[in-house]
């Protein structure tokens, strides 16, 4: 098989089929573009797209109970679009083979599938609880649906293993730790002050999230995801209502698509102001973390303005958006917008000319392009490593496919890098509201959509402040959905912390894991 010149034009489904015609698995299309095959084959399949597509790489793997088997479908990111591919395991012997051999950055996709629903991964070397709790009984895997959550039994946690190397030392930090805002752990292991490993301890947050949106409506399960997270909660709201859109097939209002555009870039605003500021904090430069903080403020006042709150705004919906724009509030926008930008010279030059913080962040968790690929690195963290990868420009949404923006990209891969990624999409998100106001059009901001969705599967993705936030969402035939599948963009960047700190001192850890802007209420869900 040969590469293909012209990337944009390659046809994977198709790259598909006619390298495994022999086996004429069937390729599925519509919603969700996906190609169904045995365990044995997933392997291949997976190779043969990335050698394609030199952007490709693994999204998520979504587990889920089919009754006598277990579903485990592979969602692949590709330069333009996505594709699954599907497969299926016994419940009684739910085994297959690890793609990490592959795709390292998959390592967690797996260990959840087997901490959640009893997927065994063969070939992957981490084991124990992931997500779950350290006491929560062994073979008990609650997202099948013959389990009882009522009856679980909690068990004694198991002893942690100690190093009988006396200059070995494991330090920990978290789940409470000044650097974490919110509690996660990573135990870090240190020969002097040389970090030589790091294990990550994830579900310290976890609030069953997934498993709750089966059991409520679809309008009620927007409210739900959108306490994902507290800081990209539209974002969530968003790539669910999109996925459910997909299904029912409904066209969202033009009007409807450059007000959610609106919200988003907002959001976009708060959320790096707020990461860049709080870098600054790790730092110890508490002035230019105040100054951030204090120019995010008149952001949030945006976003109360257009949805009603702060915080949780609601405004995505089924069909369109809850809210209009009002007229009289699009001056005051522009204003607000407009003093942000005059302030964005100074702050720019700040972070990329201080020598105390090009000390700090320069050469400090270098991570190479062809790492971030292989570790499926999305968001500032991929660009700042000089990977293209874009969901508002790969598979535009909303009213992305018509406001021109710049993507940002730095080659450099360090911290230094991935904060000036988000420093310099602070301008382009001003620029970009500016034009979808500008070119607001007229007309109704939603559609009326059935309470009841048929059955059907579909996913969606959308460009989160943090990168790329990906949902699959499967119907059948009520108005509860069967599954919702998240996979947040911090719970993809994890993975590069693991490599990016080994070889590191360990008094850049902190500067290092906050270039990755993590959100653990979205990675734990």
């Amino acid at each position: 098989m040969t590469q293909t010149e012209n990337i944009q034009e390659l046809d994977i489904p198709k790259l598909v089929g006619a390298s495994f015609k022999a086996d004429n698995l069937p390729i599925q299309t519509g919603a969700m573009s996906a190609v169904q095959a045995p365990p044995t084959k997933v392997h291949d399949i997976l190779k043969v797209i990335l050698d394609a597509d030199k952007k490709s790489a693994l999204t998520t793997i979504s587990c889920l109970d089919l009754g006598e088997n277990l579903g485990v479908y592979y969602h692949m990111r590709l330069t333009k679009g996505y594709f699954t591919i599907k497969t299926e395991v016994p419940k009684t012997d739910p085994k297959t083979q690890t793609i990490t051999d592959l795709l390292p950055g998959a390592s967690f996709a797996e260990l959840e599938g087997t901490d959640l629903l009893g997927v065994t991964y063969e070939g992957n070397l981490l084991s124990g609880h992931f997500m779950l709790s350290e006491n929560w009984p062994i073979g008990v895997y609650p997202l099948r649906k013959d389990v009882n959550m009522a009856e679980v039994k909690l068990v004694p946690s198991p002893p942690q293993e100690e190093t009988d190397d006396p200059n070995v030392y494991k330090l920990t930090i978290g789940p409470q730790h000044p650097a974490l805002i919110e509690p996660e752990k990573l135990s870090v292991t240190v020969e002097g002050e040389i970090v030589t490993n790091v294990e990550p301890r994830l579900g310290y947050v976890h609030r069953g999230i997934e498993k709750a949106t089966e059991s409520r409506t679809y309008l009620r399960d927007i409210y739900l995801v959108e306490r994902v997270c507290g800081i990209c909660n539209p974002s969530h709201a968003r790539v669910f209502v999109a996925a459910v859109e997909k299904i029912l097939g409904v066209d969202v209002p033009p009007r409807a698509k450059y007000i959610r555009t609106v919200a988003l870039e907002l959001n976009r605003l708060h959320s790096h102001l707020l990461t860049l500021g709080h870098a600054c904090l790790e730092m110890g430069f508490d002035t230019l973390f105040q100054y951030l903080w204090r120019d995010r403020e008149p952001i949030m006042d945006l976003i109360e303005l257009t949805t009603g709150n702060r915080v949780y705004g609601s405004l995505m919906a089924i069909g369109g958006v809850r809210r209009d724009l009002n007229p009289d509030h699009i001056p005051k926008i522009k204003a607000t917008l407009e003093t942000l930008r005059s302030k964005l010279p100074g702050y720019r030059d700040t972070y990329q000319n201080d020598k105390s913080l090009r000390l700090r962040m320069q050469g400090v968790g270098v991570l190479s392009r062809d790492d971030a690929r292989i570790l499926c690195c999305v968001g500032p963290v991929a660009r700042g490593s000089g990977l293209e990868i874009d969901v508002r420009k790969d598979e535009p949404y909303e009213a992305y496919g018509e406001i021109p923006f710049k993507e940002i990209v730095y080659k450099e891969g360090d911290a230094w890098a991935r904060m000036n990624v988000r420093m310099d999409e602070v301008g382009e998100s001003i620029s970009m509201i500016e034009y979808a106001l500008d070119h607001l059009p007229t007309g109704p901001i939603k559609v009326t959509v059935p309470r009841i969705v048929p059955a059907g599967e579909s996913t969606a993705a959308i460009e989160a402040p943090r990168g790329e936030l990906f949902y699959y969402v499967k119907s059948n035939g009520t108005q509860n959905p069967d599954r919702v599948k998240v996979r947040t963009p911090t719970y993809a960047n994890l993975p590069s912390f693991l490599k990016t700190a080994i070889g590191q001192n360990y008094a850049d850890c902190p500067v290092n894991f906050v270039s990755l802007d993590p959100c653990f209420s979205c990675t734990d869900r």
